[in-house]
């Protein structure tokens, strides 16, 4: 369910391509598509301990957020065209959910 709501939030912001655009000092490099990318993996960043980790992998419903972030990033087109990800990477493998 992830994937879609990432999917139009994307399409939404889309959607603002006439409002000017300010580029972030220190992230140059990267375009706003890439950014919107960034600041979705942003949320899911964390560390935790060994411990901790195997705790939440037994009870926990969800998947840890480097695997929510990868799996939904992985099974989007717009990701891979924004990252220029090679078709049949990890990051955009050819069968997407």
């Amino acid at each position: 369910m992830i994937n879609f709501f990432i999917i139009q939030a994307f399409k939404n912001r889309q959607k603002t391509e006439n409002i000017e655009k300010v580029q972030l000092p220190g992230f140059e490099n990267f375009s706003h598509d890439q950014l919107f990318f960034l600041n979705f993996a942003q949320v899911w960043c964390g560390t935790a301990r060994l411990e901790s980790l195997r705790n939440k992998l037994r009870s926990a419903v969800h998947a840890p957020g480097n695997y929510r972030v990868k799996g939904t990033l992985a099974n989007s087109k717009e990701f891979a065209i924004a990252f220029q990800c090679p078709k049949n990477s990890e990051m955009n493998p050819e069968s997407k959910c």
